[in-house]
């Protein structure tokens, strides 16, 4: 494998890795916190919604003192007592990070803060698939980070034919489950990275939208960059 990536805070931008934890629902650490707006509850989802861009500039990494929430101006921890309030700056309204099954007191009420969607614990990328929508897009920056990857695999095989094939990934195994159906998500502007629209509307027209495969957990361990990847015989 050529590149693992862990995103500690969905919406946010990750953090590119040595190692990953793989368990049967999923890398550690991936995905544990949401953003969430403060009074109504609604989780954020930069790629449908304007006001929950700015997203796309905060970066989250897990460090010894815990998550670590940092833009071009601070930089604090998940448990910070100002974060909230250097969230509210940055977005222009009241909103916080919180754990994923946490409870929140909403103006409707108290609510069960739960993801927006469920896909299989792991997504995987090829190199191929980004070398072939370069090519298919030469003045475009098509960057690994617009696709939010936990492993990116240094192979020339298409990805769609490991649809229902076991995988061994270093001392892991698993099963990969379908293709990965794209969103707004994969043009939306970010740190050093502008809006591209052409992104997803070449994959939509060329990859009947889909980009990556997701993968279930069926044996759990740890995986490092340089790892063996391969899949059973058909």
């Amino acid at each position: 494998m050529q590149a693992v990536w862990r995103y500690p805070v969905s919406s946010l931008r990750g953090e590119r890795v040595d190692t990953l934890a793989l368990a049967s629902d999923g890398v550690r650490g991936d995905r544990d916190y949401l953003l969430v707006d403060l009074v109504s509850g609604e989780i954020a989802a930069p790629e449908k919604i304007a006001r929950w861009r700015p997203a796309l500039e905060l970066d989250a990494r897990v460090t010894s003192r815990g998550v670590l929430i940092s833009s071009k101006d601070w930089a604090m921890t998940i448990d910070d007592a100002e974060l909230d309030s250097a969230l509210a700056d940055q977005f222009g309204f009241r909103c916080a990070i919180r754990r994923a099954g946490s409870s929140l007191l909403t103006n409707v009420g108290e609510i069960k803060l739960s993801p927006r969607y469920l896909a299989s614990p792991v997504h995987l990328l090829s190199l191929r698939s980004l070398s072939e929508l370069s090519e298919l897009l030469p003045e475009a920056i098509v960057d690994v980070r617009r696709f939010r990857p936990n492993i990116v695999v240094d192979t020339r095989a298409d990805e769609n034919d490991w649809v229902g094939r076991q995988i061994a990934m270093g001392a892991c195994r698993g099963t990969v489950t379908e293709k990965t159906k794209r969103c707004g998500m994969t043009m939306i502007a970010q740190t050093n990275l502008c809006e591209d629209p052409e992104i997803l509307r070449t994959i939509v027209q060329r990859r009947q939208r889909c980009f990556g495969v997701y993968a279930d957990i069926d044996s759990e361990g740890v995986i490092s960059v340089g790892d063996t990847i391969s899949f059973d015989e058909r």
